[in-house]
């Protein structure tokens, strides 16, 4: 997706790219009880102009435009906005060969005209519920680093200064260890790797960092079962890993003082 250089307005915005000002407005006083900012283009070339400057979480494209068609309207601002965004099509065309036409193209959906209030109301609704799932989905994913249930527990027992000096702890103790694994990333014994791996582990498990517990415990588990693995690339897996999720972890649990 490319980067916006233009200040962008709140998110929660509506593109509608259409010629006939009447449509235009037509479309936008359906819309305006969704609690959106909806944004009016006369052409694709306004249009983007309006989504390289604004968040935009939808766009409406009419099909039969001059200057630029819908089609390639939609492949300029597909290429502005992402493929996240859903971009539907306004169109006179309303067999359902011309639908499948649109979605194999790109648009995620198509609204025939004469457009209907509802049609038109519960349509956009829908994407735009669609979109907001994702976007919980992807939040939910980012979180599952984290098992914040432990994290809030931990901070009713003890003072913010004492629990980042604990969590810091954890941290420094856990990148000696990975360094520890690596060196003995090639040994032949794994006496001492599950070891670590079992420190690391509950530790982990402990400071409600989830992930990081769970891949060391499936790790141990190969290891314990003589299961075949690239044991050196899973422990620079698991560096890395650590590395990552330690280089921001006092801002995602709200740890600074």
């Amino acid at each position: 997706m490319i980067e916006h250089t233009l200040m962008k307005d709140i998110k929660g915005s509506i593109l509608v790219i259409d010629d006939n000002e009447i449509n235009r407005k037509y479309v936008k006083t359906v819309l305006k009880n969704l609690d959106r900012t909806v944004h009016l283009a006369e052409d694709g070339f306004k249009g983007l102009e309006i989504a390289h400057a604004q968040a935009i979480d939808l766009a409406l494209i009419d099909i039969q435009m001059p200057k630029m068609d819908g089609f390639e309207c939609h492949d300029r601002i597909r290429k502005a906005l992402g493929f996240e965004i859903p971009i539907l099509a306004i169109t006179a065309f309303s067999d359902s060969k011309a639908r499948d036409k649109f979605i194999r193209y790109g648009f995620n959906d198509y609204i025939a005209k004469p457009v209907k209030p509802d049609v038109l109301k519960n349509t956009v609704q829908y994407w735009l519920d669609e979109l907001n799932e994702k976007a919980s989905l992807n939040e939910e994913e980012t979180h599952a680093d984290f098992d914040f249930k432990i994290i809030e527990e931990l901070k009713r027992y003890a003072q913010p200064d004492e629990l980042l000096e604990l969590y810091h702890e954890f941290v420094e103790e856990t990148k000696t260890l990975n360094e520890k694994l690596l060196f003995l990333q090639s040994a032949d014994d794994h006496t001492e790797i599950l070891s670590i791996l079992h420190v690391i582990k509950g530790n982990a498990g402990s400071l409600g960092f989830a992930k990081l517990s769970e891949v060391v415990v499936q790790l141990e588990s190969d290891l314990k079962n003589e299961i075949d693995i690239s044991l050196a690339e899973r422990i620079n897996e698991i560096a890395d890993y650590s590395s990552n999720i330690f280089s921001d972890y006092t801002r995602q649990l709200n740890l600074n003082l």
